[in-house]
């Protein structure tokens, strides 16, 4: 769709006329996104991804609950706007969209010390805490089901429909074998015995808005559902080691380290034995479920996340791989020091 047509849309639909040229917003591989500037202000308008989320309607159900509990504890939240025929989400060509007010402000995509890292955590665990109990949908069925992730992969490697597998196949057997030794852990079988609770389930800088005032928004709430809060540990855990390519293991622990406290102290929910026992284990289960959802995606054809390269998405994995062994070895320098 061009920009003229986006403006089109935007104005007969959400009864927005555009004041400057609209301009995209590259952050996000999964739906399309713009900014339209308005004499009331920015709006963000998107395109909803079916592939990716075949239930807008129940997405968006989901969304609504989510900010009018953020709302009920005070938590800065989002702020969308309605159709002029008063609806949430309006159909363009066939596709649906939605509009959302802009927040002035910036993300933090790249946090590198374990302040930033603590910060970003405790707001993550005040927005699970104000939505903890509330009635969701699961629109997205096994999003963070570990074993299911590497049952598709298992699919995937023996169909290798593309044959892409001979250009990686050393790297899908160490995958695998780390895979194994992971499931042999203490901590995954906590893992499989933990609570379900709602979550953000993309828990990481990008989606946490720093406004003027210097609050912080938790965004990209489509993910969110029941599943579990370790997800959304183990994947702050996970974005707050990827920009530290050169960090020791002593400096990736007091990553970790400042996520969970950062995480408990915003929750304040009492977790149960298992999460307790399975939180380590949460940022390399996090790390290797990205390497194999890339790793799934390159060899059916970059379907899911896209690519520009042939082997965008195989990098992508091995990237999420190395740095879930890192976090492994950052673990077992901590517990034997």
């Amino acid at each position: 769709m061009n920009i003229g047509q986006l403006e089109r849309m935007a104005a007969t639909q959400f009864g927005l006329t555009s004041t400057a040229p609209i301009r995209p917003v590259r952050a996000g591989n999964i739906n399309s996104t713009v900014v339209i500037e308005t004499d009331g202000g920015a709006f963000v308008l998107q395109e909803m991804n079916v592939a990716v989320f075949p239930s807008p309607s129940a997405l968006m159900s989901n969304t609504l609950k989510i900010i009018d509990r953020q709302r009920e504890h005070n938590l800065p939240t989002m702020s969308f706007q309605r159709t002029l025929d008063g609806d949430w989400l309006a159909e363009f060509d066939g596709t649906p969209w939605r509009c959302y007010r802009f927040i002035e402000g910036g993300a933090t995509p790249n946090i590198l010390t374990p302040e930033e890292a603590q910060r970003t955590a405790r707001a993550f665990g005040r927005y699970a805490k104000a939505i903890d109990g509330l009635e969701l949908e699961e629109h997205l069925s096994g999003y963070h089901d570990f074993d299911g992730r590497i049952t598709i992969l298992e699919a995937v490697v023996g169909a290798d429909e593309l044959g892409r597998l001979d250009g990686c196949r050393e790297f899908v057997d160490d995958l695998l074998s780390v895979i194994d030794r992971l499931r042999l852990t203490s901590g995954y079988r906590a893992w499989k015995q933990v609570p379900v609770r709602n979550s953000h389930n993309d828990a990481k800088g990008p989606n946490c808005i720093v406004d003027m005032s210097g609050n912080l928004t938790i965004i990209d709430l489509d993910t969110t559902m029941p599943g579990t809060v370790l997800s959304d540990i183990g994947e702050l855990a996970r974005s707050s080691t990827r920009h530290l390519p050169d960090a020791s293991p002593e400096e990736l622990w007091s990553q970790i380290q400042a996520v969970n406290r950062g995480f408990v102290a915003g929750f304040v929910l009492e977790l149960t034995s298992e999460e307790r026992e399975a939180m380590l284990l949460a940022g390399p289960l996090m790390a290797i479920e990205n390497s194999v959802r890339f790793l799934a995606d390159h060899l059916s054809g970059d379907k899911y996340y896209g690519a520009t390269s042939p082997e965008q998405n195989l990098d992508r994995a091995v990237v999420q791989y190395e740095l879930g062994r890192r976090l492994v070895g950052a673990i077992e320098w901590a517990t034997a020091s």
